[in-house]
């Protein structure tokens, strides 16, 4: 982001910021942008997406460049983005369509695509749980277990997590006594009182800050699966840094720090080699643990592939 058109876009108000950015993406991710784009996405009027370009244009005059022959304007060599795109940020955009709300699908780029959404929880249970968080209330849930089958208990949820496979509720559980993770989408229904009644108020033992898994971070390091001929690929593949990659004793490495509730779901999820020794097929797992006695403090360690805690069953065979 250029700093003195930083400074400047501060004095606008927020729809012309947003207006601005939607310019400044497609110049980045697009190429080109048109007038009529703007006015489409926003539902502004001729006079107000003039005033938009020529807005942009003095606060960035070298990014872009109108070709009279279609009227459209088109990035130029020298472009230097107003605003920060980040990649995720950016894909979620060409895969969904620019910014918020209703006007964001028809305008998917087309040739960006991500994996197909299955597991999407229902929306009604989504948002009844979402409003339990945001208003500190405890939740009746209908709910059907792969273990123990449907059963209806009080929950106390804190956050909603994606696992990578699944969409999870992290929370108070009143049946058990302790905090666990609910599958939204397994759960069946969802009902509180949100005016406050004695069920649905909750303790001080049931809320996030009593969450000891949740609260500590853990920093896992992730280094190429020693049995690939080929490291640089790998660390490429996940942002480590390249240098030394020949050297055994100094691998590439990629640290994170996540939440040990977390650590066992997302080591499954990326397939991380989490023996003591490497043991698991280089083929099938990109990335090995090398801090693996780290997931001692982590209590959904057994999901971890090949993890293998004190009494010696590794997850690989679950």
């Amino acid at each position: 982001m250029q700093e003195n058109s930083a400074l400047t876009l501060e004095n606008h108000s927020h729809a012309q910021r947003e207006r601005l950015a939607f310019i400044d993406f497609r110049l980045q991710y697009h190429g080109a942008v048109g007038r009529s784009e703007l006015m489409a996405h926003f539902g502004t009027a001729v006079a107000s997406s003039t005033r938009d370009f020529t807005l942009y244009r003095e606060l960035a005059q070298e990014n872009l460049i109108l070709r009279h022959e279609n009227k459209r304007y088109y990035r130029t060599d020298s472009f230097q983005p107003l605003f920060h795109h980040a990649p995720r940020t950016a894909l979620k955009a060409l895969t969904d369509g620019f910014g918020d709300g209703i006007s964001a699908t028809p305008e998917q780029s087309g040739f960006c695509e991500d994996a197909p959404d299955l597991i999407a929880p229902p929306q009604e249970v989504l948002a009844t749980l979402s409003r339990a968080i945001s208003l500190k209330l405890a939740v009746q849930v209908s709910y059907q277990s792969l273990t123990s089958g449907a059963s209806t208990r009080v929950i106390v949820p804190h956050s909603i997590v994606n696992n990578g496979q699944r969409w999870h509720i992290r929370g108070y559980c009143r049946k058990r006594g302790e905090f666990r993770d609910f599958v939204c989408n397994r759960i069946i229904s969802a009902h509180t009182d949100e005016k406050g009644s004695d069920t649905t108020k909750i303790a001080k033992h049931e809320q996030q800050a009593a969450d000891a898994q949740w609260n500590q971070q853990l920093t896992l390091e992730l280094v190429p699966h020693p049995g690939h001929k080929h490291p640089q690929a790998i660390a490429l593949d996940y942002g480590m840094q390249v240098a030394n990659t020949s050297r055994q004793n100094n691998p590439p490495v990629r640290q994170l720090s996540i939440r040990a509730a977390r650590a066992g779901y997302l080591l499954r999820h990326w397939n991380v080699d989490c023996s003591p020794d490497h043991r698991l097929p280089a083929h099938e797992h990109h990335l090995w643990l090398r801090n693996h006695p780290i997931l001692e403090h982590c209590a959904n360690a057994v999901l971890a592939p090949g993890y293998a805690g004190t009494g010696g069953k590794a997850a690989a065979s679950l």
